[in-house]
């Protein structure tokens, strides 16, 4: 009797399993469309995951939803990098003391919208900026941000699967980087074949991929930086 029980509750545990991940394969909504019918601030405020809140608060206490709306192409930080600067933030606050703390609200106690709307605007480049004509070497555009210029580029990577014949193109991913002092050049491949021009690590610009890239609004460009980004491109120095 009991095999007799056994095997059906495996056939239905199976079954159950099987279930599931067909409801997980079609959570994206089915086939990309890279159109969405509404502004860039609304589709960050109506994504389904909700990855964009924070992002949004500092957007609107900022004064910045006028912008973001307007025609251009915006590289968005989302909730993850606003906590990956908070995370850095506190790390620095704990060197000093132990008893220090730096959370969201820190932000904006010490952040004033200037501050804000200079810091968010680094992200946002008054005219449209897609993968078609992008290569490795990648292209200069000045920012929304007063003095501010962003480097755009196709990041080649030579995974396991290329390098094992599994695929004939190697991935390339949308980069964004951030050009500290003069901008890096080339010395080998992928990231780390870039360098300040002086040698000094510490002058290295900065640089993140786009998750998702290609989002057509009915006011510009959207391309989403990956979880891993800290906004701003904080960095715990050494």
């Amino acid at each position: 009797m009991k095999k007799i029980i056994y095997m059906p509750t495996c056939i239905l545990l199976l079954l159950a399993a099987l279930v599931g991940c067909k409801k997980d394969a079609v959570v994206d909504g089915g086939l990309s469309n890279e159109n969405v019918n509404m502004t860039t601030y609304d589709f960050l405020k109506n994504h389904n995951r909700q990855l964009f809140d924070t992002t949004l608060m500092i957007i609107d206490k900022a004064g910045m939803k006028d912008l973001i709306n307007s025609s251009g192409t915006f590289f968005v930080p989302n909730d993850y990098a606003i906590a990956n600067f908070i995370t850095v933030k506190q790390t620095e606050a704990r060197i000093k003391s132990e008893k220090l703390n730096y959370t969201l609200d820190s932000l904006f106690k010490y952040f004033t919208p200037k501050m804000l709307r200079d810091s968010m605007g680094i992200y946002f480049i008054p005219q449209r900026v897609t993968r078609d004509g992008l290569d490795d070497n990648g292209s200069i555009y000045l920012t929304s941000t007063m003095n501010s210029s962003a480097l755009v580029a196709l990041d080649v990577t030579f995974n396991d699967r290329y390098l094992s014949g599994t695929i004939t193109n190697p991935p390339q991913y949308m980069a964004f980087v951030k050009i500290i002092g003069d901008r890096d050049v080339r010395s080998g491949t992928g990231w780390a074949g870039w360098a300040d021009p002086t040698g000094d690590r510490r002058k290295n610009d900065v640089r993140d991929r786009c998750q998702t890239t290609g989002i057509i609004t009915t006011t510009g460009v959207v391309h989403v930086l990956s979880n891993s980004h800290a906004w701003t491109f904080k960095q715990l120095l050494p």
